[in-house]
């Protein structure tokens, strides 16, 4: 009866703690970021998702950075583990090639007052996937929470740019098309909730000497990845005009795989 008791008390912390999201290991999520806005009665307000890359750089959508003509002021980390821990932004900048009326380029960098690791170890910094398709995983993970706030790992299928091109016709904000040089297309129609925050991450994990480490593959940028068979549309951060920028402005090398798996 004892026994039957703390696994019920458990189940209820874990409740409280976690609600319906998925638990995951904390290399799988220990770099994902939730982007908020200081409300005028002081609430914070998170509807966007980012990673965090090393120092105090995170990476987020450019579409992610106002909202109602208030800029973030707000990046928290540690959400999906249980323990979250809000930094301050000092700075911001989109992709010089971003245009609001378009989906391309949907890329910011947001630079944070702290760096993250030196307030605490739990937090570690993603490494990016910088070879060019095809991913060597047959299927790709998308890490964000659903509409509800709760977490999610969902296996997506990738999608060629041909078959894509199918769904994504093209329109005012996709003017070419689901475009295979800076765009991805993945999907799983036998999920129903999976991540649709704007920014959220399509990983693979990578394994080397025991150690298991996540490289972020693309960003969320358009449309459900779940529950259709029309595919979700990414953010390719291999491309040629998206890795070189964010290096340049990160200031870091994400070519060299094995010196960021080191960091793990």
């Amino acid at each position: 009866m004892g026994v039957q008791r703390s696994a019920f008390l458990l189940w209820i912390l874990l409740m409280i703690r976690f609600g319906n999201s998925q638990r995951f290991p904390a290399y799988e999520v220990s770099h994902t970021a939730l982007i908020g806005w200081t409300q005028p009665d002081g609430f914070i307000k998170f509807d966007c998702a980012g990673s965090y890359l090393g120092r105090n750089i995170i990476m987020t959508g450019a579409r992610c950075l106002e909202r109602n003509g208030a800029r973030t002021d707000i990046v928290r980390l540690g959400t999906a583990m249980g323990s979250p821990q809000d930094f301050h932004v000092q700075n911001m900048t989109v992709h010089y090639r971003y245009q609001a009326e378009y989906y391309y380029h949907n890329m910011a960098i947001i630079f944070l007052m702290e760096d993250p690791q030196l307030v605490s170890g739990r937090f570690k910094p993603a490494c990016i996937y910088s070879r060019p398709p095809p991913i060597p995983e047959g299927r790709v993970h998308l890490i964000g929470r659903d509409g509800g706030g709760n977490y999610h790992r969902t296996e997506l299928d990738l999608v060629d740019s041909a078959k894509c091109h199918e769904y994504y016709s093209p329109t005012k904000k996709l003017k070419y098309g689901a475009l295979l040089v800076c765009c991805m297309c993945a999907r799983n129609p036998n999920v129903d909730k999976c991540a649709s925050e704007l920014g959220s991450q399509m990983q693979i994990v990578l394994e080397k000497n025991g150690k298991r480490v996540p490289f972020l593959v693309g960003q969320k940028t358009i449309n459900r990845s779940c529950g259709s068979k029309v595919p979700g549309i990414y953010t390719r951060l291999s491309s040629d005009g998206h890795l070189p920028w964010i290096s340049t402005v990160a200031r870091m090398d994400f070519h060299d795989h094995d010196a960021c798996i080191a960091k793990y």
